[in-house]
């Protein structure tokens, strides 16, 4: 596998039984969330079950059974189109050799849609380091309340590099609130 996360920040993820940090947002019943790299839908639907909010998940596979609020079966991407991704059954990366392909959309068009964004999950295999810059190169990011982000490793990708510009960049308009280095972390806008 070229798309890992750290272990040491892992151990710690799972040792601290720490979950329940990715679910504690300040959200309303009239707030949106946007859940990107949905996989089954656990995520979307316990945001639904604790907040009742209006909840888009977003998800290229079939995987997405778990879930049955609104959804788009489409990966999130730079531009409308198809791409070819590689992965286990449990992960999908574009990163991986190429196995499949799935439909893409470019994020923006559904970000645009909305004056404000509650919460916005990105889980999506190293595809997040192109697509958080599409963002925030769009200026979409500042009209998202709340991040949270998967960053993972990539074999031979130079990811601390790539991470520092878009944490730079971020932290213009959001503070990191919890961090633990490729594996989650959360940015609320300032």
């Amino acid at each position: 596998m070229r798309v890992t996360l750290n272990e040491d920040s892992q151990a710690i993820w799972q040792g601290e039984n720490l979950e329940h940090l990715r679910y504690e947002y300040d959200l309303k019943p009239d707030d949106v969330v946007i859940d990107l790299g949905a996989y089954r839908g656990e995520f979307a639907q316990e945001i639904v079950d604790r907040y009742g909010c209006r909840v888009i998940a977003v998800e290229p596979t079939d995987n997405i059974f778990q879930y049955a609020g609104e959804k788009i079966n489409k990966a999130a991407w730079l531009f409308d189109g198809k791409l070819r991704f590689g992965g286990a059954y449990y992960y999908t990366s574009a990163f991986e050799d190429t196995t499949h392909e799935y439909e893409c959309f470019d994020v923006r068009d559904l970000l645009i849609q909305f004056d404000e964004i509650a919460l916005v999950k990105i889980n999506i295999e190293g595809g997040e380091y192109p697509l958080m810059n599409h963002i925030i190169d769009a200026g979409q990011h500042t009209r998202i309340k709340n991040f949270q982000i998967q960053f993972h490793l990539i074999e031979d990708e130079p990811v601390e590099d790539m991470y520092g510009a878009i944490a730079s960049k971020l932290a213009d308009s959001h503070k990191l609130t919890w961090q633990y280095p490729f594996v989650w972390e959360s940015w609320e806008r300032m």
